[in-house]
């Protein structure tokens, strides 16, 4: 009499094909086989003599994504990946492409997102940050959740996006898996960590018996397409050309950049950005070094293993941009009673932090740091991103860029951004420089070429969309288009001005409106121009038009969404909830896209 529990017994030649099965393949076949039989769809003789019960199934886990730059995705994906080799039951979504009235029915959430602006979520995670803080907010008292934000210290708002989704997900009812964590630009030590510790916490919470789930072909396709050139990995490119865009006496320096990705396989979209390594001048290094009494030879514990403190400070940390915490860890030793009393005026730390480099500090309050000291408290140097400025379909392996450089005046010396001074002033044609490609598919095109857009881009904001109209150009585009621009003076600061011109007697370039800020008795800006054509405005929404913003974030891309919301009430005859709802909806079909920094 046979000993097995089941009953009839499982014919000999099955066992026999069975034992040939790899661990994996057994493992997907229970899997699969437990969920058959919860469905009806594998009938069995269920024993009665002493058969083990069934383990649970697993509890499906959602992994969302909110990424500006790529690096919350990336997060994303590498805790997925971890995931996925411990056979949970997990699935990774942007946050662009979720729909925020699905979060009641889900399971487990693990929320990735940067921060972006003025503490604000990143493009694709508005309309959930929206949901989550809307009247619609849903009970969630059935949702286990976790959050990991990355940002950026030297903002006050640092991570705050995270900080709102966690804070909102635990108040609306959610059982919180970890506590947050907070990442700064030098973000991947915590998040590994973090991540180790969630895998853990879910094969404590989400374990059962389903099979892995298998990568997404999605996926794998995009991650095959890639190029061997990314962040970690840059391409060395060569500048063509750097030419400025404006007279002498705009003000700034602005400068169009043309560089060479021949050789690279790099690809890129209209919408894209371009990521620039830089460093930081020897006559700065010097300077640090100097008033710290280095020789520059002083070996330390760098973030790619020993180094020069002189290597260091000219690679990996950032001189210009001072962060809190540097300023608080600095005044702890430096014994100046005017620094401290800095440091207890938030609005006065605030303005010294966003207009003071790091050697200026050193420089009004003198004391001297051993060289790992220094550098441990410095921010990581991080690549500058610059809006890509032209259509590969009209310069083949080029990539195109308009840079503003960066000026920060501080005890009568002018110091200049380490990117935008490198690309504006210290290359020259033929020289080496290092960049990447960061896809944007939250800033793209209509795919009905059909379709009518609206771009808003005052400044260097106006970049994507000399590459937006060489695309419409190149794909003959029937829509129509509408440009609102907008800078200090109208001679010496119409950035591309021949080529708008040229778009516009082309017939290519519908309408612009321009906004000139220090022409007239008073100043005018691009929001002034949307309401003052507010019915137009309306028309071509009603038409199907996709707005485009691009450019600053923390006053320009509020105003201008102000003017827009105002423009809804006003010609949709509705009141300010049913207007930003009108908006959401625009926000969630991709007809009102933001590429703001």
């Amino acid at each position: 009499m046979s000993d097995s529990p089941i009953n009839p017994p499982i014919p000999s030649d099955l066992t026999a094909q069975l034992s040939n099965l790899t661990p994996q393949q057994q493992a997907f076949l229970a899997g699969y086989l437990w969920a058959e039989s919860q469905r009806g769809g594998v009938p069995a003789a269920v024993a009665t003599n002493g058969a083990a019960p069934a383990a649970a199934p697993k509890r499906p886990i959602t992994v969302i994504s909110a990424s500006a730059t790529g690096n919350a995705a990336g997060v994303a994906k590498k805790l997925v990946a971890k995931l996925e080799a411990e056979s949970l039951d997990v699935k990774l979504t942007s946050a662009g492409s979720y729909k925020a009235r699905q979060l009641p029915k889900e399971d487990i959430v693990i929320i990735a997102t940067s921060t972006q602006g003025d503490g604000e979520p990143p493009e694709e995670g508005v309309p959930l940050h929206s949901y989550l803080f809307g009247k619609k907010a849903p009970k969630l008292d059935g949702l286990s959740f976790a959050v990991v934000g990355l940002g950026d210290s030297s903002y006050p708002q640092f991570c705050q996006c995270g900080i709102d989704f966690d804070t909102k997900l635990g108040e609306l009812g959610g059982e919180r898996l970890l506590d947050r964590v907070d990442a700064d630009v030098d973000y991947e030590a915590v998040t590994d960590e973090w991540i180790d510790n969630m895998v853990a916490k879910l094969k404590e919470v989400a374990g059962g018996s389903s099979a892995a789930v298998a990568a997404a072909p999605a996926q794998a396709a995009e991650a095959a397409s890639e190029s061997a050139f990314n962040k970690e990995n840059p391409f060395t490119a060569t500048l063509l050309n750097s030419h400025p865009l404006v007279t002498d006496d705009a003000g700034r320096m602005v400068n169009h950049i043309e560089i060479d990705l021949d050789g690279s396989g790099l690809q890129y979209q209209v919408g894209d950005v371009l990521g620039v390594v830089t460093n930081n001048t020897a006559e700065v290094v010097d300077e640090v070094l100097e008033l710290n009494g280095l020789s520059g030879d002083e070996s330390i514990e760098g973030r790619k293993g020993s180094t020069s403190i002189r290597q260091a400070l000219t690679e990996q940390s950032d001189l210009n941009q001072l962060t809190p915490k540097f300023i608080s860890d600095y005044a702890s030793t430096a014994e100046n009673k005017e620094l401290n009393a800095l440091l207890e005026d938030k609005e006065k730390l605030q303005s010294y932090q966003a207009w003071t480099p790091a050697v200026g500090l050193m420089r009004d309050y003198p004391q001297k740091l051993d060289a790992q000291r220094l550098f441990d408290g410095l921010k990581p140097l991080s690549p500058r991103l610059y809006s890509i400025a032209s259509s590969q379909e009209e310069v083949g392996e080029e990539v195109h860029l308009c840079v503003a450089r960066v000026d920060i005046e501080h005890d009568d010396k002018t110091h200049n951004g380490s990117a935008s001074g490198l690309l504006c002033d210290r290359l020259e044609e033929g020289d080496e420089v290092q960049v990447f490609v960061e896809h944007n598919p939250r800033f793209r095109l209509p795919q009905n070429n059909d379709t009518p857009i609206i771009m808003i881009g005052p400044g260097t904001g106006i970049a994507p969309f000399r590459a937006f109209m060489q695309q419409r150009r190149a794909d003959d585009a029937q829509g129509k288009n509408w440009l609102f621009f907008g800078n200090r003076h109208f001679r010496g600061d119409f950035l591309y001005q021949a080529e708008w011109i040229e778009y516009r007697d082309q017939g290519l370039l519908n309408d612009f409106s321009l906004a000139w800020s220090r022409d007239g008795e008073e100043k005018v800006y691009v929001q002034d121009k949307i309401r003052e054509n507010a019915q137009q405005f309306w028309e071509w929404l009603q038409q199907g038009a996709h707005i485009y913003v691009c450019g600053d974030a923390s006053r320009m891309a509020k105003d201008v969404e102000k003017a827009i919301l105002d423009v809804i009430a006003e010609q949709g005859n509705k009141d300010e909830d049913d207007a930003a709802e009108y908006l959401n909806e625009l926000r969630e079909a991709d007809r009102y896209q933001r590429d703001v920094y």
